[in-house]
């Protein structure tokens, strides 16, 4: 089963990548650029600090750094996450952009401590609503599903404390942002 999975993935992320491409390309290049920077919690992005750039005009791409603020000094946790937005719906208020996005995550997720490392990759579609405000300020909010594509265990020393590194292959996403555009 893992050879298959194996074969299959790059398949499936080239199938994903020249779809993406294609949609970009039939809505046209936005002629000016705007920056997007974030902050938010969520999982798997954790308390994250990230920025998105508008490259059409219903299209952004991003990617965030996120960390996980533990009480406990020998654990570490880490996240980076790529990501797309393809906004849709009405424009309301002369606002840039609809209200409504799809987004497709992709999150390297490293969660370490003395007694065992993991490493896990997500894919997490979502779908999500932006609260624009007035002037630059707003806030971002959506919700999906993450999907396990891979992980990686290692055990150091068996405890009961490594119960935390392992993470479900199927469970809900939430994500909440704070941003400001440039």
């Amino acid at each position: 089963m893992k050879k298959y999975f194996k074969r299959i993935l790059p398949i499936f992320f080239t199938m994903i990548i020249l779809a993406t491409s294609g949609i970009l390309y039939g809505q046209g290049q936005k002629k000016e650029g705007n920056l997007e920077i974030d902050l938010g919690l969520g999982f798997p992005d954790l308390l994250h600090l990230g920025m998105k750039y508008q490259f059409t005009n219903l299209s952004k791409i991003g990617m965030s750094y996120g960390s996980l603020i533990a009480t406990n000094k020998n654990r570490n946790t880490y996240a980076v996450t790529l990501e797309h937005e393809y906004h849709f719906g009405k424009n309301v208020n002369n606002i840039k952009l609809p209200p409504y996005y799809f987004t497709q995550k992709i999150t390297y997720l490293r969660d370490f401590n003395k007694e065992a490392s993991s490493t896990v990759f997500y894919l997490t579609p979502s779908l999500g609503k932006v609260f624009f405000s007035e002037g630059p300020f707003g806030i971002n909010l959506d919700a999906g599903l993450n999907f396990r594509l891979h992980q990686n265990k290692t055990i150091e020393a068996p405890s009961k404390e490594n119960i935390s590194n392992n993470y479900p292959a199927v469970f809900p996403a939430i994500r909440f942002q704070f941003f400001f555009m440039l």
